[in-house]
Order: structure tokens, then C-alpha cells, then sequence
């Protein structure tokens, strides 16, 4: 499997703060059965900046760490991959931070850019930037719509979103009930609507928000099928980090 959004590099954010913790969050995410993690720390969200040139000698650190130390009783945890990647704050700054080479698209490839909201409402003048990313042939991947409560409000304005390009990534936790019913039932409403294509982690630590994709597959196998849940994890993903678009189906009438 593949996590898109994971905030595994230590010291960076609000995730790990030790490379003790990042290498364990390493060994939880192999025994999920995830081979390739995109490391994607908040960027431009009002604490943490997390330019691109910081990103990526974070990852080649980690993957160094892993290919020498974590090859130890045939776990064969060195096989796992961190690409570089941000969790970007859509703001004002976000397109001018973007052309200055600040902002780190996901597997630092330049065809897909991880964005979030504010977790109370959508920005004024979201939908702009967003053509604007398009425009400049970028595709927005809209990071758990299913806790924003703008989307849970007024779900035709993500619905819209979805429409003019841009794709939607849910997280695992929400599926299983980790940030509360209203977040379950929107998640699986989204789900069933055509309005996700990736499920990812959004890890933080080993415990509380551990970097686990299985459990999430599972329930979305029930809204979705078993096939399509696997693609969110397998193909979509793998379609977005070789910069194609990924064979997703059209969403459904609201």
C-alpha cells in the first residue's frame, strides 16, 4: 500500500518529535503492510513554513536511517520508501510560496499538490486558487474533506470542487470512528457519493494517530466494494506519484 499523507519526519510539525518515533511510526506502517510512505509536514498554516529544501533532506535522512538500521531480523522494514511531500494550507501565500519553490508537491514530482482547509470552513476565494493550481497543470488533492465543517454544512461546494479537478483524500481514523460519529457518517457519505479517492493515514505518532491504512480499507470495502478500496491505497495512489491522473470514477449526482 501506499500513505500519501503521513506526518512521519520528526521535528517538523506536530508529529514526531524524536527519529526514534519516526523510525518506530516506520516499522508500524511495514506491518500494515505500507511500502511507500509520502512524508507531507504542514506547510505555510500559520506555524510551521516546512519549505521544500528542508522536506527533502528530512527524507533522505529517514531513508538513510532506514536502509542502514532497520534491516534487523529479517523485517526487511529497509525496503520501505519515503518520498517527500507537504500538507499545504491554502491561503494567499500558497501560489506565490509555489513559484518561489517553497511548497513540495507530493513525491516532489510537480503534478499533484496535498492541500487542507481550516478544519472550521472552506477560505474565501478557495475556488480561484484552486483553478489556479489546475491552470498551471497541478491537481489539488483536498485532504479529509470529512473533518471540515463547511464540507459537512454545504457538501455541494466540495462537490463542485471535485468537478473542476481536484480530488479528495480521506483519512483512515475517520472511517473507524477515530475523530467522532459526525466525521464517520460524512467520510462514508463522501465515500458512497464518488467524492474520495485516497485513503491515507495523516499519522502523527505511534499511538494516538498511528500510521495504520488497513482498518480504513476495510470499512470503505463495505461502502465501495473490496476492489475500489484496495485502488485508493494501491493504483490511485500510484497513478498520482507518477504524475498520471488516476482512473477514478465520476461522481455522482448530488
Amino acid at each position: 500500500m501506499i500513505d500519501l499523507h503521513n506526518h512521519i519526519l520528526w521535528g517538523m510539525d506536530d508529529g514526531p518529535s524524536t527519529r526514534g518515533d519516526s523510525i518506530e511510526m516506520c516499522r508500524i506502517a511495514y506491518s500494515d503492510g505500507i511500502r511507500t510512505i509520502v512524508a507531507t509536514p504542514h506547510t505555510l498554516n500559520g506555524l510551521h513554513q516546512n519549505h521544500r529544501p528542508s522536506i527533502l533532506a528530512r527524507v533522505r535522512e529517514l531513508n538513510a536511517v532506514i536502509r542502514k538500521q532497520l534491516s534487523v531480523n529479517s523485517s526487511e522494514v529497509n525496503k520501505l520508501t519515503i518520498l517527500p511531500g507537504a500538507d499545504v494550507y491554502l491561503c494567499e501565500q500558497t501560489l506565490r510560496q509555489l513559484d518561489k519553490g517553497n511548497v513540495t508537491t507530493l513525491g516532489d514530482g510537480g503534478k499533484y499538490l496535498l492541500v487542507e482547509f481550516p478544519f472550521t470552513g472552506i477560505p474565501y476565494g478557495a475556488e480561484e486558487v484552486l483553478h489556479q493550481l489546475i491552470t498551471r497543470r497541478i491537481s489539488p488533492i483536498i485532504s479529509h474533506p470529512e473533518r471540515n465543517l463547511e464540507v459537512e454544512r454545504n457538501p455541494k461546494r466540495y462537490h463542485e470542487m471535485i468537478r473542476m479537478g481536484c480530488l479528495g483524500q480521506v483519512t483512515a481514523m475517520s472511517l473507524t470512528g477515530g475523530f467522532g460519529p459526525g466525521s464517520r457518517r460524512l467520510a462514508e457519505s463522501l465515500l458512497s457519493k464518488g467524492l474520495i479517492h485516497i485513503i491515507a493515514s495523516d499519522a502523527h505518532s505511534t499511538d494516538g494517530r498511528p500510521p495504520i491504512l488497513s482498518d480504513g480499507v476495510c470499512v470503505a470495502a463495505k461502502i465501495v466494494g473490496e476492489e475500489e478500496a484496495l485502488r485508493m491505497v494501491t493504483e490511485y495512489p500510484q497513478s498520482i506519484l507518477e504524475g498520471r491522473w488516476p482512473d477514478v470514477p465520476e461522481p455522482n449526482k448530488l
